[in-house]
């Protein structure tokens, strides 16, 4: 039994270790992946030759989805729970004790893209920071979503990028026209004569942006996807010379042969990079137009 300050007695509670930890985090992500996996397979029906997944029940075209559609539905359907789970914690929360916990991390996020707004944009454009911290939030999960395995990142595929790169380009043409008037137009014909590169630069920049983006994740899950075809190749051929038949098991093998440090760097390191360099190159871009 300790006492704390205001001479109330507890009882210490041991600590947990890092490694059960680790381990629940594994264990978490694991349920979440197999529960998905449940979800999607008492729902729909892959079709390996049009590469979608069907409804059950249906033989319609309207009720079939591309992989890509069916990641992006996931993706909100996920940040949704978790924005309602994140508002009930708030309002529980006193707003007298010291946050912590999930309200903690969220507390510090929103900070973070505050403050990263104000130093990007001034005060005058601090309204700029939801669009940032939904950069922010979506990017990274749709960027790591291959480490989910059955349906590709919504990021590989470029419609996905060059929305969120043409939304960008709008609100660049926005906030230049806001505070620097039409001659933030006409500015890209002076001189005259380069007015031709001047319009391409800029009609450019939503695709440059969103091809970055598009280009790095589908690498990655091209990367991987070899990865495991390779793996499962070869184990089916080491199991094919053992018993003499082939027994089709060699994809269980890919998962503990290496593949979980590739995914680290292909889907989380790589996924939090290209997630700050859309977000910067898109602040400074709105910055620089603005000014």
């Amino acid at each position: 039994m300790l006492e704390n300050s205001d001479g109330v007695l507890y009882t210490k509670k041991q600590v947990p270790s890092k490694l059960i930890l680790i381990v629940s985090i594994v264990v978490g992500f694991v349920l979440v992946v197999a529960f998905l996996g449940i979800i999607v397979n008492l729902l729909f029906n892959y079709n390996d030759t049009k590469n979608v997944f069907q409804l059950k029940g249906t033989t319609d075209q309207l009720f079939s989805l591309v992989p890509h559609v069916m990641s992006i539905i996931i993706i909100t359907i996920f940040l949704l729970v978790f924005m309602v789970i994140i508002n009930t914690k708030i309002k529980k929360a006193d707003p007298l004790k010291k946050p912590e916990g999930l309200v903690l991390a969220v507390i510090l996020f929103v900070s973070t893209i505050d403050k990263f707004a104000v130093d990007m944009f001034g005060e005058k454009m601090k309204s700029l920071a939801p669009y940032i911290g939904y950069l922010a939030v979506y990017l990274f999960s749709a960027n790591i979503f291959g480490l989910l395995g059955f349906t590709p990142p919504p990021t590989s595929n470029l419609s996905v990028t060059l929305s969120f790169g043409i939304s960008t380009f709008l609100i660049i043409r926005y906030y230049g026209i806001k505070f620097n008037g039409w001659g933030h137009l006409t500015s890209l014909f002076k001189p005259f004569l380069l007015s031709p590169i001047n319009i391409i630069g800029e009609i450019a920049f939503p695709f440059t942006l969103s091809l970055r983006l598009f280009g790095n994740i589908l690498s990655g899950t091209l990367i991987m996807t070899l990865v495991y075809t390779g793996i499962a190749g070869g184990f089916n051929f080491i199991l094919t010379t053992i018993f003499g038949s082939n027994l089709g098991i060699g994809e269980l093998f890919a998962p503990f042969v290496g593949v979980p440090f590739l995914h680290i760097y292909f889907d989380l390191f790589s996924g939090f990079i290209q997630t700050f360099v859309f977000i910067l190159l898109s602040s400074v871009f709105i910055s620089s137009a603005a000014n």
